[in-house]
């Protein structure tokens, strides 16, 4: 592989953008530009770096990779081969095999109490990378989390809001207070997050819709966060009730995304 291709491949991974690799495994075209071997990336945005040739064949391929990355699906694609100009070529074809690279999933835990740190714990077992948010150093520390990849200190909002949050990111809310929780919620109920909890009472989910409301959020938001969080397994302890989460993760992980899924629901 292009060395040129990999050092973007590693710069995309970094900041935690989505992409997919387009292999030519098979040329059965004479005098092609690219031959068996030849790599393109498609990123999420459609941008591209690298060619397969150019042509009707690129764009068809570069749509294949931007389903791939939105499905998280590999495929293999036949094409009769088109010159730069669109001009076909009697007999030739390609075979294209496109890859996706998703990345690992982003597991944000605001808070350091009990929970987050069983939270944490089981992240890191579904080799989830995990970031710990708390404004008290005492809890947020090495010492606490030592298993984690990133602790951050502050206020859990406004550290937050700062972190690029896609599909590929989970949050779960788990502050010391109500008020705390509800900024965490308030910062990422329009984000793209592949899953929002917060530990909840019946009555504290009540109060947050409204305030939610009363601010202008809208119903779809609102119907694609999980609170009170976690699958309903009677769970009690801190233990428990971090399995009861990790298996809704668990349960977004075997589909597409819990939001994606509620959003199509609402919309169909």
């Amino acid at each position: 592989m292009e060395s040129s291709l990999l050092i973007q491949a590693l710069k995309a991974s970094q900041i935690r953008k989505k992409y997919a690799f387009a292999t030519i495994v098979e040329s059965t075209v004479k005098g092609t530009p690219r031959k068996a071997g030849a790599k393109m990336l498609v990123w999420e945005d459609g941008s591209l770096f690298g060619s397969i040739g150019g042509g009707r064949n690129e764009l068809a391929v570069k749509k294949e990779c931007l389903k791939a990355i939105k499905l998280g699906k590999s495929g293999l694609f036949v094409y009769d081969y088109f010159g730069e100009k669109g001009q076909s070529v009697c007999g030739g074809q390609i075979k294209v095999f496109v890859e996706p690279v998703i990345g690992q999933k982003h597991f944000i835990i605001c808070g350091a109490g009990h929970i987050a740190l069983s939270l944490s714990m089981m992240g890191k077992i579904l080799n989830y990378e995990v970031t710990i948010i708390d404004n008290r150093k005492a809890f947020a520390c090495k010492e606490r989390f030592p298993h984690v990849d990133h602790i951050i200190v502050g206020q859990h909002a406004s550290k937050l809001a700062k972190m690029v949050i896609d599909r590929n990111t989970y949050i779960m809310i788990v502050t010391q207070g109500n008020e705390y929780d509800f900024e965490c919620l308030r910062s990422v109920v329009k984000s793209e997050a592949g899953y929002i909890g917060v530990i909840s009472s019946k009555r504290k989910r009540q109060l947050f819709f409204e305030r939610l409301k009363a601010e202008g959020i809208a119903n779809k938001f609102l119907k694609c966060i999980n609170i009170p969080a976690g699958l309903d397994i009677g769970a009690q302890t801190p233990q428990e009730i971090a399995v009861s989460i990790v298996a809704e993760l668990t349960k977004c992980d075997n589909k597409d995304s819990l939001r994606t899924e509620k959003f199509l629901k609402k919309e169909s």
